[in-house]
């Protein structure tokens, strides 16, 4: 039985191929760019050691748009050069050139005889035969997708060489009717080879780090958290553990889920900083008893999202504690429970009526305009209109 070899095309092989229209990310997945134009990636060549190599099965994954489609091509030969325009031109020189029009380089694929796939994310290349094989992909349709995980399996079965010489017709019906339970075979293999980077934080996906969350003792289903924010709070969880109950756990929570730290208010400290006339405002603003500790957060949330948070934080607060989240606008308002600091500015309403061609902004409140013509028959009357309203 022959042995398996693999070729994955991360970020080591990305980064010498050229890309037309697409952007390689720091996981080694090629980001397609919205362009009405086509957009290509031409690979290096991939080096089968020996001449007249038979090539395999080429697999990936392929996240694109509904309107999106995409083709694979590929050739192989024994010589890594070509004869254009007289002169003797390296193949791979040639693919990488970011001068060169892309429609120059398909030629070539052309004129090699090269296999092209439409739309399919797992195929067998076993009509190639040659030391050296190179890999255009090439995305047509605007808008957004992600490529990754592309790797080419030689010899792209494992049951093949198992069979008497009599069965063993390369590329023949039974050849490709036994790679679909090889290929079957060699994708269990690799996730039992790749096992550790699923239990890797770095690498692990988000349903995996939410699973990994709930083993320690949190709960954070919702997708309130996703992405790097997600990450760095598993990585965490054991350390805000070990701290759970106290005014540091809470801080560096809203520091990692919001970016900022929280301002703390307990009720306990205050009141004994508290004039005994001003207890009655105290409690009102920060609560009436010894337990309340109030949070204020100077970073927008949204509604959706305000009760998931408070649902995260109490899972992190003291026993007997009663939290309240105080979200800070921009504008504060007198007389009420606001957080005024130097950069914090009162909020002036004004009055404004309709039928006037004011601009109604947030600070405007509509206004009851008795006994007056509020109809407007002239432009020249509007500025005396509102300078009378105001």
């Amino acid at each position: 039985m022959n042995y398996v070899r693999n070729y994955s095309i991360r970020s080591n092989r990305l980064l010498g191929a050229c890309l037309r229209g697409m952007e390689l990310t720091p996981k080694g997945e090629l980001k397609i760019i919205p362009s009405p134009e086509y957009r290509y990636m031409f690979l290096g060549c991939l080096d089968g050691v020996e001449e007249d190599n038979r090539w395999g099965r080429l697999k990936g994954r392929f996240s694109m748009s509904a309107n999106m489609a995409f083709v694979i091509r590929a050739f192989a030969a024994n010589q890594k050069v070509f004869e254009r325009k007289g002169e003797i031109t390296g193949i791979d020189e040639f693919l990488k050139d970011p001068k060169i029009d892309p429609k120059t380089k398909l030629a070539l694929f052309a004129k090699a005889e090269a296999v092209s796939y439409v739309n399919q994310e797992d195929v067998l290349m076993y009509g190639l035969k040659g030391r050296y094989l190179w890999i255009c992909v090439e995305v047509r349709g605007d808008g957004k997708g992600i490529i990754r995980d592309l790797c080419m399996v030689l010899p792209g079965d494992n049951f093949m060489n198992a069979f008497p010489e009599v069965y063993r017709e390369w590329n023949g019906f039974f050849h490709r009717y036994l790679s679909v339970f090889s290929s079957i075979y060699n994708d269990f293999q690799y996730q039992i080879d790749t096992v550790d980077e699923v239990l890797d934080l770095d690498t692990a996906g988000d349903e995996l780090l939410c699973l990994f969350a709930e083993w320690m003792g949190v709960d954070i289903k919702g997708n309130f958290l996703t992405g790097e924010k997600l990450r760095t709070f598993v990585k965490e969880i054991h350390k805000l553990n070990k701290w759970k109950g106290t005014r540091k756990s809470l801080e560096r929570l809203t520091e990692i889920i919001l970016g900022e730290k929280a301002v703390i208010l307990e009720r306990n400290i205050l009141k004994e900083h508290a004039a005994s006339s001003e207890d009655k405002n105290y409690d009102r603003l920060y609560g009436n008893h010894a337990y309340c500790v109030t949070m204020l957060i100077r970073n927008y949330v949204e509604e959706n999202k305000r009760s998931q948070l408070y649902f995260l934080l109490q899972q992190f607060i003291p026993v007997r504690c009663e939290l309240h989240l105080v979200f800070l606008d921009q504008k504060s308002h007198m007389d009420t429970y606001c957080y005024l600091d130097t950069n914090a500015r009162l909020w002036q309403e004004e009055t404004a009526y309709l039928d006037r061609r004011k601009v109604l902004d947030a600070n405007a409140v509509l206004g009851e305009d008795r006994g007056r013509d509020t109809t407007v028959k002239d432009e020249r009357s509007i500025p005396s209109l509102i300078k009378k309203s105001l």
